[in-house]
Order: C-alpha cells, then sequence, then structure tokens
C-alpha cells in the first residue's frame, strides 16, 4: 500500500465517521447538526486559523504534490 492510498483510505474513514455522527443528529435534540458544529469552529479565530491551515495541508497533499 502505497502512502498515498493509505492518506485516501485515512480521508474516506475520516468521511464516513463524519455521516455516522452526524446521522443522530437529524433524529434527537441532543446532538448538534454539522452546521452548528461548524458555526461553532467558525465562530472562534483559533478555530478559523485551526481549519485554515487543515484546509492548507489538504490541498498541499492532494494538488501540489501529487501532481509529479
Amino acid at each position: 500500500m502505497t502512502a498515498q492510498v493509505a492518506i485516501l483510505a485515512g480521508y474516506v474513514v475520516l468521511a464516513l465517521l463524519a455521516v455516522a455522527l452526524s446521522s443522530p443528529a437529524r433524529g434527537r435534540r441532543p446532538y448538534a447538526s454539522p452546521t452548528a458544529f461548524v458555526a461553532t469552529i467558525m465562530s472562534h479565530p483559533a478555530g478559523r486559523w485551526i481549519v485554515l491551515l487543515l484546509w492548507l495541508w489538504v490541498g498541499w497533499h492532494f494538488f501540489v504534490r501529487g501532481s509529479d
């Protein structure tokens, strides 16, 4: 298994986990919806910086390094 396949598999697992965690939010109130979760993160300056850094990291690994 190459590193690129392992990274993509990791992102697939994270996406499936996000869907699994957001499913209960649709039916019951004790869980936050994904929109409320993102709004809470983006309401803090540190959260915005973390999202920006993660976005840059993903862009670097998928678009810059993948163009070899």
